[in-house]
């Protein structure tokens, strides 16, 4: 009896939310979806889902029937990533995931030296909100993250990569720049570190902003989360706009001259064609520096190929590093 023979499948069922949608991803009539996992079930002895509610839920055995099938899974490629490794075999593949600002203006600056040395590794991406990672990385779905999760996450190792700045930055044509001139940063003023050397005050009271049109994230992403908790702290409401999704729009339509942004050092120093026209603004609020981490799951086995990708994005030092931490 091998209880875990269809547990890729099964996997597939609970993930995709249902038989329906796993069968287009599977290849499998539905019909025969149903059967598997009903002989399964059958030699558990018990089900594996509640089939009453949609979308599909997973049974109290049915949830540790998955955990066990993760861990399975986990083992398996701990294993390969073993024999690759004893083998010295330029082979196997790494899964990477992370926000959309950092799989586009960190990886790939990562992955051009990883890959002219491994040309033969490949190289799986995924751009995706922070609780797709998380979940993806808990069921062992993808071998690192790059991201901030909140702390205490269940399953997960967090390794420290850099820490970033975010800044207010305001078109270079408005008025309010003519007020706040001496705390102003220009681009290359960035890339030289200058804000992170504190060579000009951070603002202290951002009442000037008050009835600027800001283009802010919606209020699920972190950076919108941040930018609420200062602008309540120095008590006041901002105009907002527009609401996006992407860092990286945001920035665009403000480099337009559409509004005023919260912006991170990381993709300041990755768009200089959007940053000429801009100025650029320190707060003084620890919500405004943000620590950025690789996370892998917790006992699962770093392979040589992830553990050289890991090196060499630690001795780029594509971010900012604080004192007392390598």
């Amino acid at each position: 009896m091998d209880l875990f023979r269809k547990k890729d499948i099964i996997s597939s069922i609970y993930r995709e939310g249902g038989f329906s949608k796993a069968s287009k991803v599977l290849h499998i009539a539905q019909p025969s979806l149903s059967v598997m996992v009903s002989n399964v079930e059958k030699e558990i002895g018990a089900q594996i889902f509640d089939r009453s509610v949609s979308p599909l839920r997973l049974t109290q055995i049915g949830e540790k029937y998955l955990e066990c099938c993760d861990n399975i899974s986990m083992i398996e490629d701990d294993f390969m990533s073993y024999l690759n490794d004893v083998k010295g075999l330029e082979t196997g593949e790494i899964s990477i995931g992370g926000s959309a600002l950092y799989i586009s203006n960190v990886v790939p600056l990562i992955l051009s030296d990883f890959s002219s040395r491994h040309p033969s590794i490949k190289i799986q991406l995924y751009d995706m909100d922070t609780p797709s990672l998380i979940r993806m990385l808990q069921n062992g779905d993808l071998d690192v993250a790059i991201d901030n999760f909140p702390d205490g996450v269940e399953k997960i190792e967090k390794h420290y990569l850099g820490t970033e700045i975010l800044l207010i930055a305001v078109p270079l044509e408005y008025k309010i720049n003519e007020k706040l001139m001496k705390h102003a940063y220009s681009y290359e003023d960035i890339i030289l570190g200058m804000h992170v050397a504190n060579t000009k005050p951070s603002l202290q009271d951002l009442r000037p902003f008050k009835d600027q049109p800001f283009i802010l994230l919606q209020e699920s992403f972190d950076t919108r989360r941040r930018c609420d908790a200062v602008f309540e702290d120095y008590g006041i409401n901002v105009r907002s706009a527009f609401e996006l999704n992407q860092l990286q729009s945001a920035f665009g339509m403000a480099s337009s001259g559409l509004g005023i942004t919260v912006i991170s050092d990381t993709l300041i120093k990755q768009t200089e064609s959007r940053t000429a026209n801009m100025c650029y603004y320190m707060v003084r609020s620890p919500e405004f520096i943000r620590d950025v981490y690789y996370y892998t799951r917790k006992n699962r086995m770093i392979s040589r190929n992830l553990k050289e990708f890991l090196d060499i994005s630690r001795e780029m030092r594509l971010l900012t590093l604080r004192r007392g931490v390598n």
